[in-house]
């Protein structure tokens, strides 16, 4: 399915800046528009010894401007956005009730995604979306340059294990190669180091592999790596790689649920050198 809206989900924080050149990109790719989200969780709910009304004003008026800031630098780029200030709530559950309304939306977030009890508290909203969210998500992790960001998609790098979650992803992946008409690598990390390259792959080249006239794109490649470390590996990948790009098919779950293994879709953005694609199952 075709992206209809990108939804920029953003707290104007340093690790969240590289998102907003992600999510232009992804605009002018698809021709949709912009909506930058916001929750605004500075409201008063205990009584103090002093007034704080007048500090919550302050930190509301900055957080207005950076909005218009940010749609400004979107307009100059020729892109429609709008904003939604959403006063109060928990900012994965707003994040995900936003997307519900749309038909075929695109969500785009940094994340800090650090590890121990700061990835809890900084980056358990990333997270959080990565869960529940029905969509594509991107998220940009904290080895992403906001300068990083700014060139086309080139290259694609879309790593599976070929469960039904990660082979579920194929379909989006031929749509955004086609859209961008980059090069494709399809990447396979074989745990047992005497297998040979996946007979899988078959099925991946009869559909990624479809000849069509009207795109002009590079011939997708297949590598297999071996190893245990199979977020490490990923991550090389990317890098050798120059990935702009590097795509996850994953299973929405309670808990973080990766097509891999637990936790490797989360450690592979906390390492990747460029922004995550998750498409969920």
């Amino acid at each position: 399915m075709i992206p209809d809206q990108i939804i920029l989900a953003t707290d104007f924080s340093p690790a969240s800046t590289a998102a907003h050149s992600v999510a232009a990109k992804m605009a002018k790719l698809f021709n949709c528009k912009i909506l930058i989200v916001h929750v605004f969780q500075y409201v008063a709910r205990h009584r103090y010894a002093m007034p704080v009304g007048w500090m919550i004003e302050i930190i509301r008026s900055d957080v207005q401007r950076k909005i218009l800031e940010t749609q400004h630098v979107f307009t100059n780029m020729g892109l429609e956005t709008k904003a939604l200030l959403v006063e109060d709530g928990f900012p994965t559950v707003e994040i995900l009730n936003v997307a519900q309304t749309y038909k075929a939306p695109v969500i785009v977030m940094g994340t800090h995604a650090v590890a121990g009890m700061d990835r809890f508290l900084l980056g358990s909203t990333a997270e959080g979306v990565l869960r529940g969210a029905a969509c594509p998500v991107i998220t940009v992790g904290p080895h992403i340059h906001p300068a990083g960001t700014a060139n086309a998609i080139n290259r694609l790098l879309f790593a599976t294990d070929f469960s039904k979650e990660s082979l579920d992803a194929v379909p989006f992946v031929a749509t955004l190669r086609d859209a961008a008409a980059s090069s494709l690598e399809v990447l396979y990390v074989e745990t047992n180091i005497d297998a040979v390259q996946s007979p899988l792959f078959h099925s991946l080249r009869a559909e990624l592999d479809v000849p069509d006239m009207t795109r002009h794109h590079p011939a997708t490649e297949y590598l297999t790596l071996h190893g245990a470390a199979v977020a490490q590996a990923i991550t090389n990948e990317a890098e050798r790689l120059a990935a702009d790009l590097l795509i996850l098919g994953v299973k929405r779950a309670s808990a973080f649920a990766a097509h891999l293994a637990p936790k490797i879709a989360f450690q592979v953005i906390a390492a990747a050198p460029c922004a995550v694609m998750t498409i969920s199952s």
